[in-house]
């Protein structure tokens, strides 16, 4: 059981802050306390919002977004959050070599953490000062959905409430308080078993991580991966699509059309070329390029270099 915790009373109310953004590369920097980098998963126009609420010591966020993404974030140092997955979604934990799959998780601060969400997802965090956490609270645990469900219920109501008139007088002074009430309880309860994924498997979907980041960019296909791993095709594509619920073929398309996105987003009109950029990126028929982006991305590629 977690021993109680008490934070110093807020003086004043709460920094609230809501933003909509219909690109993942501005999503991913706005989100408070966290290092991020996303990738577009699946196809359409995106659309995502970030509400916070900010104690000082403890922060509650909601995040919201329309498209499966492949998110790459790190909790910063001195800091640890508390995830709740209000919908289906998987976590691929790369400091420990798991998959994880539940509706709440602890997040320490200064690791990278890669979660995969197919279709809309809703998350609720609560990032916390790690010198206000307990020792036992801090070794990183997922939580059965019946358990931490109503948790993450009650944040999102909070979060919600917050700024719109409706909060009751002094609510929010106590929130923090209240919040770790709750974690302590919640984290009373024992961890939830069979969430950790086949071992085998996260290490070898590790390997296609890093194979990525090494391999330049002609060579991610399932073949060149299996050539550079010496693993068969099939054992890659199973590993790929156990962990993060995608398709390999699908998800390695959907990296290399994401960084197109985000090099011709970041650039002048009149210092990148479209066609380059595709051909970069291994894309070597600028005309199926062109219908994947939209398709994927609502938008043309220099639709994207003029925004």
């Amino acid at each position: 059981m977690v021993s109680d915790q008490v934070l110093p009373r807020a003086a004043t109310q709460p920094c609230v802050s809501q933003c909509r953004f219909s690109s993942f590369l501005d999503q991913e920097k706005a989100l408070p306390k966290f290092d991020q980098k996303y990738r577009q998963m699946t196809a359409g126009a995106f659309e995502g919002t970030i509400k916070s609420l900010d104690f000082g010591a403890v922060t509650l966020t909601r995040e919201r977004l329309n498209q499966g993404l492949e998110q790459h974030s790190a909790v910063h140092t001195g800091t640890v959050a508390v995830g709740f997955l209000m919908g289906s979604g998987i976590m691929h934990d790369l400091s420990k070599d798991e998959t994880l799959r539940g509706e709440a998780m602890l997040l320490p601060g200064g690791y990278e953490h890669i979660s995969y969400v197919e279709g809309e997802s809703d998350w609720v965090i609560a990032s916390i000062a790690q010198d206000v956490l307990p020792d036992d609270m801090l070794q990183g645990r997922v939580l059965a959905p019946e358990v931490a469900r109503p948790v993450g219920a009650w944040m999102r109501t909070l979060i919600e409430v917050a700024g719109s008139g409706a909060e009751a007088q002094g609510l929010m002074t106590l929130v923090p308080d209240l919040v770790m009430d709750r974690l302590s309880l919640l984290f009373g309860h024992p961890a939830q078993d069979g969430l950790r994924h086949n071992r085998r498997e996260a290490q070898l979907f590790r390997r296609i991580l890093n194979a990525c980041e090494e391999l330049p960019p002609e060579e991610l296909t399932v073949s060149g991966l299996s050539r550079h791993l010496g693993c068969t095709r099939a054992d890659l594509r199973g590993a790929c699509l156990s962990v993060t619920g995608f398709r390999l073929d699908d998800m390695l398309t959907a990296r290399r059309l994401s960084d197109v996105y985000r090099v011709l987003r970041g650039a002048r009109v009149d210092a990148v070329n479209v066609t380059q950029t595709a051909l970069n990126h291994g894309f070597t028929h600028f005309g199926r390029f062109s219908v994947a982006y939209r398709k994927m991305f609502g938008e043309r590629p220099s639709d994207t270099l003029r925004a």
